[in-house]
């Protein structure tokens, strides 16, 4: 793996929880013998920071402002399709971007027994939906800032064997989210597409369609895996899970993306 990435990974991570509240508490206990009521009161403030963290009510109010476009309307796409000369006008292909892969998956037989995160194939699903709704070409993007395998290719491959969907064009380059603009912009206009319908996460929808139209597209939103309901066993947001504190990790991640413009 790249030591920048790495080292920027590890950077970002110790602003993200957990390792937020390790952090704290670690300085807790360093001063706890010299200064024991400054000690207390942080190893009080780690401990609520975690629950504050893991409360989905917070995931949830931190996720929503990031959701930006309305679902595709499906019934408004299948009567513009029938409307003559609406070609000029509708998108012509659709982005699917890359959520993120990983390894420990031998059973599907491929390099490194990599397969795709559960983002990335929630979005591959809704993006093949679309795409045979529309009766349209397909892009993916997505590249390795790991150093692994690319996403791109993979998902290509998941797509064409898993959906029966086959991709058109493959950008594996990208490292970033802008990345993904400018060279999945630079495939489709080489080819004279400039109006595609974006597939990813509503939580990541407001970069990149900021991204997307900085990069000269016509953009209409698709986005997919809006955060959910609150769970009823979640005592109406309050009460700290670990889903709640994977949501406000994702929220508080996308939001610092969001601040340096990647």
């Amino acid at each position: 793996m790249p030591f920048d990435w790495v080292a920027r990974n590890l950077l970002v991570s110790l602003f993200l929880p957990p390792a937020n509240v390790l952090v704290l508490a670690g300085v807790a206990l360093v001063v706890w013998r010299r200064w024991p009521r400054i000690g207390r009161g942080l190893a009080f403030v780690a401990a609520l920071a975690l629950w504050i963290q893991a409360m989905p009510w917070v995931g949830h109010q931190l996720s929503r402002p990031l959701e930006v476009g309305a679902p595709v309307d499906l019934k408004a796409l299948d009567a513009a399709r029938q409307v003559a000369g609406s070609a000029a006008t509708l998108p012509q292909a659709v982005v699917i971007l890359g959520g993120g892969a990983g390894f420990g998956a031998p059973e599907y037989g491929r390099e490194n027994n990599m397969d795709l995160s559960e983002a990335t194939l929630a979005r591959l699903r809704y993006g093949a939906f679309l795409a045979r709704r529309a009766q349209l070409p397909v892009l993916v993007s997505g590249g390795s800032p790991s150093g692994q395998m690319a996403e791109g290719p993979l998902m290509a491959q998941v797509l064409a064997d898993e959906f029966g969907v086959p991709v058109r064009w493959v950008e594996g380059q990208s490292l970033n989210t802008a990345q993904n603009a400018t060279f999945s912009a630079r495939m489709l206009s080489n080819v004279g597409v400039s109006r595609v319908y974006l597939v990813t996460s509503a939580w990541h929808m407001r970069r990149a369609l900021d991204q997307f139209e900085r990069a000269g597209l016509t953009v209409i939103p698709a986005p997919c895996c809006h955060v959910t309901t609150l769970a009823p066993d979640a005592v109406a947001g309050w009460w700290p899970t670990i889903e709640g504190l994977s949501t406000t990790r994702s929220a508080m991640r996308e939001w610092m993306a969001l601040s340096v413009g990647h």
